[in-house]
């Protein structure tokens, strides 16, 4: 997992809960590199698991929401940092249709060793899209938190659902209301 990943997450962290939230955190999750992440390296996605369930246990509130929540934050810190890939001028449905063939591949191209989601798309119009979510990760609520980031970005509200398939993939449906 990138290591911009980590470096947001504390981030948010320390803006939402205090320094002494992510000291507590970093410290109880025993990390190997001490919570010292460049945001440019590797590292494993086990310690942003564990990052998230200090937090949890910490503040009491539940991973799925905190995943979200940095989701939600993610993205926007994520657009800042890559402008090349801010397009105002497409809808947010757009926009998620083509993670997997435009950003995907010019992240992979910036980072070849990134272990990335695929989005496959099922259904799309102006109104819905639905499509699956696959990842050996297996984090659809951070997935949720990047689509919210995104419908704040681009000012269009719409309602997210998600539910796992009997194939291990998540059925994502996003409707514009």
């Amino acid at each position: 997992m990138r290591g911009m990943v980590f470096t947001e997450l504390f981030e948010l962290i320390e803006e939402k809960f205090g320094y002494d939230m992510l000291d507590g955190v970093i410290e109880a999750s025993n990390l190997e590199n001490d919570g010292a992440y460049a945001a440019t390296g590797s590292y494993p996605f086990e310690e942003l698991v564990t990052i998230v369930t200090n937090l949890s246990q910490k503040t009491d509130i539940p991973v799925p929401q905190l995943l979200e929540v940095y989701g939600e934050y993610l993205f926007g810190r994520l657009i800042k940092a890559l402008p090349q890939f801010n397009n105002p001028d497409i809808s947010l449905l757009k926009f998620i249709e083509s993670v997997e063939d435009h950003i995907h591949v010019q992240v992979k191209k910036l980072y070849p060793d990134a272990e990335l989601p695929t989005f496959e798309i099922i259904s799309s119009n102006d109104d819905e899209l639905k499509f699956n979510y696959v990842s050996k990760k297996n984090i659809p609520n951070l997935a949720k938190g990047l689509i919210k980031g995104a419908s704040t970005h681009f000012n269009q509200n719409v309602e997210i659902e998600f539910e796992p398939t009997n194939d291990g993939k998540t059925l994502f449906t996003v409707k514009r209301i």
